[in-house]
Order: structure tokens, then sequence, then C-alpha cells
């Protein structure tokens, strides 16, 4: 499959990072790209906080990776139906 080329994050997700330090929220986003672009999860054993944080947001990222690969073959399946149907003014070629 191929992969996103990013993910999303979302204002509500400050409500949980603004509970972090700099340092903390640094080490978390520096995780989250690393479980993203790599599939490497961060186990944060010295630190109770960002390891919470991870494991919600990774869950967040699985779902973005999740609506991505649905995204992708819906738009195959359109692809392998062909142009517009039958009948459609915008399909006419001039």
């Amino acid at each position: 499959m191929k992969k996103p080329m990013g993910f999303f994050t979302y204002f509500y997700h400050s409500a949980l990072i603004g509970h972090l330090s700099d340092e903390q929220a640094g080490r978390l986003y520096k995780a989250l790209l690393r479980y993203g672009d790599e599939g490497y999860e961060t186990a944060f054993e010295d630190d109770q906080a960002c390891a919470l944080a991870f494991i919600i947001l990774r869950g967040e990222i699985d779902l973005n990776f999740a609506r991505y690969a649905e995204t992708c073959e819906k738009r195959r399946e359109a692809g392998r139906k062909g142009g517009a149907p039958t009948g459609n003014s915008n399909a006419k070629k001039k």
C-alpha cells in the first residue's frame, strides 16, 4: 500500500499536548513523525505523559492512514470504470 506523505493534526490535540513541557512536546512530535514515516514506536519508558499522548495520537495516525487507503481504493475503482457517465454534457469531447 502506498503511504500518505503525512498525517493530520487537529486543534483539539492542543488540549493534550498543552499539558506537556516544550521538551516533552518536541520529543513527542519527533516520535510521531518517526512512527508515521517508519512505523517505529517510541516507548517513552521514562515519561508516562509522553507515553500516553503517543498512544492516543498514534491511533489518530493509524486512522488517517486507513482513511487514505480507503480514498485511494475508491479512486482506483472509479478510474477502472472510466470517464464520466453517458449523457453527461461535461463528458462530450470537443
